[in-house]
Protein backbone atom coordinates (compact mmCIF):
# COMPACT_ATOMS: atom_id res chain seq x y z
CA UNK A 1 0.00 0.00 0.00
CA UNK A 2 1.01 3.22 -0.63
CA UNK A 3 1.90 4.64 2.79
CA UNK A 4 -1.32 5.09 4.86
CA UNK A 5 -2.51 8.54 5.94
CA UNK A 6 -3.19 8.14 9.49
CA UNK A 7 -6.61 10.24 9.38
CA UNK A 8 -8.17 8.59 6.54
CA UNK A 9 -8.89 5.31 7.83
CA UNK A 10 -10.37 6.97 11.10
CA UNK A 11 -12.29 9.48 8.68
CA UNK A 12 -13.59 5.76 6.96
CA UNK A 13 -15.06 4.60 10.24
CA UNK A 14 -15.94 7.45 11.34
CA UNK A 15 -18.47 8.03 7.98
CA UNK A 16 -19.07 4.20 7.91
CA UNK A 17 -18.92 2.56 11.80
CA UNK A 18 -19.58 -1.18 9.53
CA UNK A 19 -16.11 -0.81 7.87
CA UNK A 20 -14.04 -1.06 11.40
CA UNK A 21 -16.14 -4.18 11.69
CA UNK A 22 -15.64 -5.58 8.05
CA UNK A 23 -11.85 -5.16 9.00
CA UNK A 24 -12.29 -7.13 12.29
CA UNK A 25 -13.49 -10.31 10.12
CA UNK A 26 -12.15 -10.13 7.20
CA UNK A 27 -8.50 -8.70 8.01
CA UNK A 28 -7.77 -9.55 11.33
CA UNK A 29 -10.44 -12.91 11.32
CA UNK A 30 -12.25 -12.02 14.10
CA UNK A 31 -16.11 -13.06 14.30
CA UNK A 32 -17.67 -10.36 16.13
CA UNK A 33 -20.67 -11.25 18.47
CA UNK A 34 -23.98 -10.87 17.13
CA UNK A 35 -25.33 -7.48 16.97
CA UNK A 36 -27.97 -5.52 15.81
CA UNK A 37 -26.31 -1.48 15.90
CA UNK A 38 -22.38 -0.56 14.75
CA UNK A 39 -21.65 3.06 16.12
CA UNK A 40 -18.45 5.44 16.73
CA UNK A 41 -18.30 6.28 19.79
CA UNK A 42 -16.56 8.48 22.49
CA UNK A 43 -12.75 8.08 22.15
CA UNK A 44 -11.98 8.93 25.87
CA UNK A 45 -10.79 5.77 27.29
CA UNK A 46 -10.73 6.83 31.32
CA UNK A 47 -12.91 8.98 33.12
CA UNK A 48 -10.89 11.97 32.54
CA UNK A 49 -8.63 10.83 29.58
CA UNK A 50 -5.22 12.66 29.06
CA UNK A 51 -4.67 12.84 25.20
CA UNK A 52 -2.40 9.97 25.69
CA UNK A 53 -5.14 7.72 26.32
CA UNK A 54 -7.39 8.86 23.55
CA UNK A 55 -7.67 6.08 21.26
CA UNK A 56 -7.81 7.04 17.20
CA UNK A 57 -11.30 5.70 17.43
CA UNK A 58 -13.54 2.88 19.08
CA UNK A 59 -16.76 1.32 17.48
CA UNK A 60 -19.45 -0.18 19.91
CA UNK A 61 -21.10 -2.98 18.78
CA UNK A 62 -24.69 -3.11 20.60
CA UNK A 63 -27.63 -5.62 20.66
CA UNK A 64 -31.14 -4.95 19.86
CA UNK A 65 -31.98 -3.74 23.29
CA UNK A 66 -28.74 -1.39 23.13
CA UNK A 67 -26.35 -3.59 25.75
CA UNK A 68 -22.62 -2.98 24.66
CA UNK A 69 -21.47 -6.26 22.86
CA UNK A 70 -18.03 -5.11 21.79
CA UNK A 71 -15.95 -2.58 21.95
CA UNK A 72 -13.49 -2.15 18.91
CA UNK A 73 -10.57 -0.01 19.18
CA UNK A 74 -8.86 1.28 16.21
CA UNK A 75 -5.48 2.62 16.13
CA UNK A 76 -3.82 3.82 13.58
CA UNK A 77 0.23 2.89 13.59
CA UNK A 78 3.05 4.22 11.08
CA UNK A 79 5.89 4.29 13.47
CA UNK A 80 7.77 2.24 16.55
CA UNK A 81 6.46 3.85 19.72
CA UNK A 82 7.01 1.87 22.97
CA UNK A 83 4.85 4.43 25.12
CA UNK A 84 1.86 2.89 23.14
CA UNK A 85 2.76 -0.82 24.74
CA UNK A 86 1.46 0.92 28.15
CA UNK A 87 -1.10 3.01 26.80
CA UNK A 88 -2.87 0.25 24.61
CA UNK A 89 -3.83 -1.88 27.53
CA UNK A 90 -5.14 0.92 29.04
CA UNK A 91 -7.66 1.59 26.04
CA UNK A 92 -8.93 -2.51 26.66
CA UNK A 93 -9.35 -2.32 30.42
CA UNK A 94 -10.77 1.13 31.05
CA UNK A 95 -13.92 0.77 27.75
CA UNK A 96 -14.56 -3.00 29.21
CA UNK A 97 -14.92 -1.68 32.71
CA UNK A 98 -16.64 1.49 31.70
CA UNK A 99 -19.44 -0.70 28.84
CA UNK A 100 -19.09 -4.05 30.36
CA UNK A 101 -18.61 -6.10 27.71
CA UNK A 102 -15.87 -7.95 25.70
CA UNK A 103 -13.10 -5.17 24.28
CA UNK A 104 -10.88 -5.79 21.02
CA UNK A 105 -7.53 -3.46 20.15
CA UNK A 106 -7.41 -3.59 16.07
CA UNK A 107 -3.94 -1.54 14.99
CA UNK A 108 -3.61 -0.83 11.20
CA UNK A 109 -0.69 -0.42 10.20
CA UNK A 110 1.33 0.14 6.75
CA UNK A 111 3.32 -2.88 6.18
CA UNK A 112 3.81 -6.10 7.92
CA UNK A 113 7.48 -5.19 9.82
CA UNK A 114 5.19 -2.66 11.70
CA UNK A 115 2.22 -5.05 11.92
CA UNK A 116 4.74 -7.94 13.44
CA UNK A 117 5.73 -4.73 15.89
CA UNK A 118 1.93 -4.01 16.64
CA UNK A 119 0.81 -7.56 17.27
CA UNK A 120 3.53 -8.94 19.92
CA UNK A 121 1.46 -9.72 23.42
CA UNK A 122 2.03 -6.69 25.68
CA UNK A 123 2.45 -8.56 28.91
CA UNK A 124 0.78 -7.17 31.96
CA UNK A 125 3.00 -8.95 34.60
CA UNK A 126 1.83 -11.60 36.46
CA UNK A 127 -1.39 -11.22 35.87
CA UNK A 128 -1.73 -11.76 31.88
CA UNK A 129 -1.33 -10.50 28.71
CA UNK A 130 -2.91 -8.26 25.98
CA UNK A 131 -2.44 -8.74 22.55
CA UNK A 132 -3.55 -6.38 19.68
CA UNK A 133 -4.76 -7.26 16.49
CA UNK A 134 -2.84 -6.13 13.55
CA UNK A 135 -3.95 -5.09 9.95
CA UNK A 136 -1.40 -4.52 6.95
CA UNK A 137 -2.58 -4.28 3.89
CA UNK A 138 -1.40 -8.01 2.51
CA UNK A 139 -4.14 -8.75 4.69
CA UNK A 140 -6.98 -6.31 3.92
CA UNK A 141 -9.02 -8.35 1.64
CA UNK A 142 -9.18 -7.82 -2.10
CA UNK A 143 -12.79 -6.64 -3.42
CA UNK A 144 -13.42 -7.25 -7.34
CA UNK A 145 -17.23 -7.60 -6.69
CA UNK A 146 -19.07 -4.37 -7.75
CA UNK A 147 -21.96 -5.68 -5.14
CA UNK A 148 -19.62 -6.27 -2.44
CA UNK A 149 -18.39 -2.73 -2.36
CA UNK A 150 -21.62 -1.05 -2.78
CA UNK A 151 -21.92 -2.70 0.52
CA UNK A 152 -19.09 -1.00 1.77
CA UNK A 153 -16.96 2.06 -0.18
CA UNK A 154 -14.75 2.40 2.65
CA UNK A 155 -13.15 -1.27 2.47
CA UNK A 156 -13.24 -0.97 -1.26
CA UNK A 157 -11.09 1.81 -1.39
CA UNK A 158 -8.64 0.56 1.38
CA UNK A 159 -8.95 -2.32 -0.69
CA UNK A 160 -7.91 -1.13 -3.74
CA UNK A 161 -5.33 1.32 -1.98
CA UNK A 162 -3.70 -1.88 -0.42
CA UNK A 163 -3.57 -3.94 -3.59
CA UNK A 164 -2.47 -1.38 -6.28
CA UNK A 165 0.33 -3.34 -7.73
CA UNK A 166 -1.62 -7.21 -8.11
CA UNK A 167 -3.12 -7.82 -11.84
CA UNK A 168 -6.43 -7.59 -10.42
CA UNK A 169 -5.96 -4.14 -9.84
CA UNK A 170 -8.33 -2.74 -13.07
CA UNK A 171 -11.20 -5.05 -11.39
CA UNK A 172 -10.51 -3.91 -7.60
CA UNK A 173 -10.72 -0.10 -9.37
CA UNK A 174 -13.70 -1.40 -10.84
CA UNK A 175 -15.37 -2.16 -8.38
CA UNK A 176 -14.35 0.82 -6.18
CA UNK A 177 -15.78 3.36 -8.96
CA UNK A 178 -18.86 1.14 -8.59
CA UNK A 179 -19.22 2.02 -4.60
CA UNK A 180 -18.27 5.63 -4.87
CA UNK A 181 -21.26 6.22 -7.25
CA UNK A 182 -23.12 5.40 -3.94
CA UNK A 183 -22.47 7.47 -1.90
CA UNK A 184 -23.06 12.18 -1.89
CA UNK A 185 -20.95 14.06 -3.86
CA UNK A 186 -19.02 15.37 -1.01
CA UNK A 187 -17.80 11.88 0.62
CA UNK A 188 -16.90 10.53 -3.13
CA UNK A 189 -14.74 13.55 -3.87
CA UNK A 190 -12.93 13.15 -0.73
CA UNK A 191 -12.33 9.15 -1.32
CA UNK A 192 -11.54 9.83 -5.36
CA UNK A 193 -8.96 12.40 -4.27
CA UNK A 194 -7.22 10.22 -1.70
CA UNK A 195 -7.54 7.46 -4.16
CA UNK A 196 -5.61 9.31 -6.95
CA UNK A 197 -3.35 10.53 -4.80
CA UNK A 198 -1.85 7.69 -3.17
CA UNK A 199 -1.92 5.41 -6.17
CA UNK A 200 1.15 4.72 -8.32
CA UNK A 201 1.36 5.61 -11.84
CA UNK A 202 0.07 2.35 -13.28
CA UNK A 203 -3.14 1.75 -11.09
CA UNK A 204 -3.85 5.95 -11.22
CA UNK A 205 -3.89 5.07 -15.25
CA UNK A 206 -5.91 2.27 -14.88
CA UNK A 207 -8.41 4.55 -12.50
CA UNK A 208 -8.16 7.24 -15.41
CA UNK A 209 -9.27 5.11 -17.83
CA UNK A 210 -12.27 3.25 -16.20
CA UNK A 211 -13.72 6.54 -15.08
CA UNK A 212 -13.21 8.56 -18.64
CA UNK A 213 -14.58 5.51 -20.25
CA UNK A 214 -16.71 2.95 -18.45
CA UNK A 215 -18.40 5.12 -15.48
CA UNK A 216 -21.88 5.51 -15.83
CA UNK A 217 -21.63 9.21 -14.83
CA UNK A 218 -17.75 9.72 -16.19
CA UNK A 219 -18.39 13.34 -16.82
CA UNK A 220 -19.43 13.95 -13.66
CA UNK A 221 -17.06 11.38 -11.94
CA UNK A 222 -13.76 12.92 -13.82
CA UNK A 223 -14.58 16.09 -12.50
CA UNK A 224 -14.55 14.84 -9.09
CA UNK A 225 -10.82 12.83 -8.77
CA UNK A 226 -9.45 16.11 -11.25
CA UNK A 227 -11.21 18.87 -9.36
CA UNK A 228 -7.79 18.92 -6.86
CA UNK A 229 -5.79 19.77 -9.52
CA UNK A 230 -8.47 22.28 -11.64
CA UNK A 231 -8.93 24.12 -8.19
CA UNK A 232 -5.07 23.89 -7.43
CA UNK A 233 -4.43 24.78 -10.86
CA UNK A 234 -6.63 28.03 -10.73
CA UNK A 235 -5.40 29.06 -7.24
CA UNK A 236 -1.86 28.87 -8.51
CA UNK A 237 -2.57 30.84 -11.63
CA UNK A 238 -4.12 34.20 -9.60
CA UNK A 239 -1.53 34.36 -6.92
CA UNK A 240 0.80 34.39 -9.72
CA UNK A 241 -1.21 37.03 -11.30
CA UNK A 242 -1.15 39.13 -7.88
CA UNK A 243 2.35 38.57 -6.98
CA UNK A 244 3.37 39.96 -10.71
CA UNK A 245 0.95 42.86 -10.03
CA UNK A 246 -0.98 42.63 -13.66
CA UNK A 247 -2.93 45.87 -14.72
CA UNK A 248 -5.84 43.50 -15.67
CA UNK A 249 -6.25 42.73 -12.03
CA UNK A 250 -8.64 39.97 -11.76
CA UNK A 251 -9.95 39.09 -15.21
CA UNK A 252 -6.11 38.21 -16.24
CA UNK A 253 -5.93 36.61 -12.84
CA UNK A 254 -8.40 34.17 -13.98
CA UNK A 255 -7.29 33.68 -17.49
CA UNK A 256 -3.67 32.96 -15.59
CA UNK A 257 -5.59 30.46 -13.22
CA UNK A 258 -7.68 28.43 -15.97
CA UNK A 259 -4.61 28.29 -18.41
CA UNK A 260 -2.79 26.52 -15.40
CA UNK A 261 -5.87 24.24 -14.20
CA UNK A 262 -5.67 23.03 -18.30
CA UNK A 263 -2.42 21.99 -17.71
CA UNK A 264 -2.39 20.81 -14.16
CA UNK A 265 -4.94 18.71 -15.64
CA UNK A 266 -3.37 16.99 -18.77
CA UNK A 267 0.25 16.67 -16.43
CA UNK A 268 -2.35 14.78 -14.01
CA UNK A 269 -3.50 12.64 -16.62
CA UNK A 270 0.15 11.80 -18.15
CA UNK A 271 -0.36 13.83 -21.19
CA UNK A 272 2.59 15.19 -23.22
CA UNK A 273 2.01 18.61 -23.85
CA UNK A 274 4.05 20.02 -26.56
CA UNK A 275 5.72 23.52 -26.19
CA UNK A 276 3.82 25.03 -28.85
CA UNK A 277 0.66 23.67 -27.28
CA UNK A 278 1.52 25.07 -23.69
CA UNK A 279 2.44 28.37 -25.22
CA UNK A 280 -0.86 28.54 -26.52
CA UNK A 281 -2.56 27.51 -23.62
CA UNK A 282 -0.78 30.12 -21.62
CA UNK A 283 -0.97 32.58 -23.80
CA UNK A 284 -4.84 32.34 -24.41
CA UNK A 285 -6.97 35.16 -22.38
CA UNK A 286 -10.68 33.98 -23.80
CA UNK A 287 -12.07 32.76 -20.35
CA UNK A 288 -15.07 31.47 -22.73
CA UNK A 289 -11.82 29.35 -24.53
CA UNK A 290 -10.33 28.26 -22.07
CA UNK A 291 -13.32 26.74 -19.79
CA UNK A 292 -13.97 24.59 -22.88
CA UNK A 293 -10.21 23.96 -23.27
CA UNK A 294 -11.01 22.38 -19.20
CA UNK A 295 -13.94 20.45 -20.31
CA UNK A 296 -12.14 18.56 -22.63
CA UNK A 297 -8.90 18.32 -20.85
CA UNK A 298 -10.84 15.73 -18.77
CA UNK A 299 -11.35 13.54 -21.82
CA UNK A 300 -8.87 13.58 -24.64
CA UNK A 301 -6.14 11.37 -25.35
CA UNK A 302 -3.73 13.55 -26.67
CA UNK A 303 -3.15 17.23 -25.33
CA UNK A 304 -3.65 18.78 -28.78
CA UNK A 305 -7.02 17.32 -29.00
CA UNK A 306 -8.23 19.85 -26.69
CA UNK A 307 -7.58 22.56 -29.90
CA UNK A 308 -10.07 20.56 -31.89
Amino acid sequence: MPGIDHEMPIEFIRNSPMTAVELLRDAAGVQPPPFATAAVEAVDCTQLAPVEFRADSVVVLRDTEGAAQLALIVEVQNRHDTRKRYSWPVYATALRARLECATALMVICPDPPMARWSEQPISLGPSGTITPLAVHPGRIPLITDPDRARTCPELAVLSATAHAERPEIGLALEAMVAALETLDEERAKLYFNYVFSVLPTVARKHLEEIVTTTSHDYESMAGQYLSHWVDQGRQEGLQEGRAEGLQEGLQEGRAEGEAAAILAVLDARGLEISPDARDRITRCSDLHQLEAWIRRAVTVTSADDIFT
